[in-house]
């Protein structure tokens, strides 16, 4: 009994640093999957979170909007890149490519509302566009709030990569000059 006891023993002891070596290669495997953030962002964007989730990166920025129409309070411009590991990322781009639109539509709770303003291949993956619109609520006038939220999906390195630009208050265009600009950054291997 005593002899199993120690085998059993020693086996763990030895397979531990072992399980430690896999952890830390696996961890800086995932690191090499989207470049650091300062390389990354656009001008004028201040990082807010850069985190590594295991299977999944994200870096989180913002921005101020210089276009929000007084009296609306500035809510920033968002700024998400993320990569997730999947191995099944071609057929995911291949769905999201074929699922319709979804309508325009109150969101719940709220005076806003959404409407779609495109669904489309571009530049090897799948681009959504949604605008959010915010009326003017409370004492004296005020326009309305156009906000723009876009979400560009592609593969990249081992699996999917993603940018979104949310509460952008602004032309498409201007939007998806950040976009297009981070594609090919982060969708290159390493």
């Amino acid at each position: 009994m005593r002899s199993i006891i120690a085998v059993e023993l020693w086996r763990r002891v030895n397979v531990m640093p072992l399980f430690a070596l896999m952890l830390m290669v696996s961890a800086a495997s995932l690191e090499a999957q989207l470049p650091a953030a300062a390389t990354l962002l656009p001008a004028g964007f201040t990082l807010k979170a850069e985190q590594n989730l295991g299977g999944t990166l994200l870096i989180d920025a913002v921005k101020p909007n210089e276009d929000v129409p007084k009296p609306h309070r500035d809510p920033g411009i968002e700024l998400r890149i993320s990569w997730q590991l999947n191995p099944m990322a071609d057929m995911i781009l291949e769905m999201s490519a074929k699922q319709p639109e979804e309508p325009a539509a109150q969101v719940p709770g709220s005076v806003t509302r959404e409407e779609p303003c495109g669904i489309s291949r571009h530049r090897d993956g799948v681009l959504t566009c949604r605008k959010v619109i915010t009326p003017w609520v409370g004492s004296g006038k005020g326009p309305d709030l156009v906000t723009l939220r876009i979400g560009w999906v592609g593969k990249g390195q081992d699996g999917l990569v993603s940018i979104s630009v949310n509460q952008f208050c602004g032309s498409k265009a201007s939007a998806m000059a950040w976009v297009d600009t981070l594609i090919p950054k982060i969708t290159k291997a390493r």
